[in-house]
């Protein structure tokens, strides 16, 4: 069931992500091509920079969770390492996690604050409440709280796929190349 629901909710986070990607990418071709490739009476639109700029926040932030699920953001664990026994490693690192959920919790609840705060306020030139845009934040900062609730309850995320460098349970092709070769040979 939570596999099912993790998927769909997965699914779901990163269609928006290559949506409003794949939006802004689309919006920057035409502005540099109306800006530097067409006559003087073409002009670019006045909204598309601010509107691209306020777009990469909400990619940001919902892309940030994915990087938690993949254990693919930078961590410094060098002093944790070299100060804490390692039978302790594991409490503090559930400690870590507790806190940062703490402050994710504060950043959803002051973002709804200001994201209800800025619904009068318009932007410049479109017609349209800031509040869209300041919904990135605790939306983002929930899409973190699911993650890291879910490494806080199974200890790592149970959903995680490998990052780049990663270990991987399976050998590497290289590994099973030189082991076809042993056998071969032997």
């Amino acid at each position: 069931m939570l596999k099912k629901c993790y998927r769909i909710y997965n699914g779901a986070r990163a269609a928006t992500i290559v949506s409003l990607l794949s939006a802004i990418i689309l919006l920057c071709v035409v502005q540099v091509v109306l800006r530097y490739f067409t006559s003087s009476s073409l002009k670019p639109f006045a909204w598309g920079d601010e509107v691209v700029r306020l777009s990469s926040i909400w990619v940001s932030f919902l892309a940030a969770s994915i990087g938690v699920r993949d254990s693919s953001h930078l961590s410094v664990e060098f002093f944790i390492e070299k100060f804490v026994p390692k039978s302790a490693m594991h409490i503090v690192k559930r400690i870590a996690t507790i806190f940062v959920l703490c402050i994710l919790a504060l950043l959803v609840w002051y973002g709804i604050s200001r994201t209800l705060a800025n619904v009068p306020t318009m932007m410049q030139n479109l017609p349209v409440s800031m509040a869209w845009f300041y919904a990135a934040i605790p939306t983002g900062s929930l899409f973190l709280f699911v993650d890291y609730l879910l490494i806080a309850i199974y200890g790592k995320h149970p959903f995680q796929k490998n990052a780049v460098g990663a270990k991987t349970s399976s050998p590497s092709i290289s590994a099973q190349a030189n082991q076809k070769e042993a056998n071969e040979n032997a």
